[in-house]
């Protein structure tokens, strides 16, 4: 009887371990979130007159090398959060885009490296297309964090 008593205690302190993770998880995760989607729409507005100075500077190629690089590493950094359930189905939808949207940026880096770029690269290479969509999750993210 004592140990079912001790099984049950133990559990119950599990559970709320559990949860009481999952709301400190919350309240890291929705200005995380918030901050990333920042920085893919500032990103989104700065590449654009970067990569066209690109295509004739060579210090403006270097500069636009590193802030693709960069942005990798941002978006690498956002995936490897843990989010509370709650924001699991939207987080999951972030990743998504930040395999489409890592796989532009790789494709056209490789183009940077290469001295590929034109100066309508980037707007045929589609990088910059999907960046609305964060946008629209962020907005998301931010109903379920109220």
């Amino acid at each position: 009887m004592k140990k079912t008593l001790l099984a049950v205690l133990l559990s119950f302190s599990l559970t709320g371990c559990s949860a009481a993770e999952d709301v400190t998880n919350g309240i890291n995760y929705v200005p995380e979130a918030t901050e990333y989607i920042n920085d893919v729409q500032q990103f989104s507005k700065e590449i654009p007159s970067l990569a066209e100075k690109a295509v004739s500077d060579q210090n403006a190629r270097v500069e636009l090398e590193k802030a693709l690089q960069e942005m990798n590493t941002t978006i690498e950094e956002f995936n490897e959060l843990s989010p509370p359930s709650v924001f699991k189905d939207i987080h999951n939808q972030v990743m998504e885009h930040n395999q489409t949207f890592q796989d532009g940026i790789d494709q056209y880096l490789t183009a940077v490296e290469n001295g590929e770029i034109t100066p309508d690269f980037l707007e045929k290479s589609g990088l910059l297309d999907d960046v609305k969509v964060y946008t629209d999750l962020l907005n998301d993210i931010k109903q379920l964090g109220e």
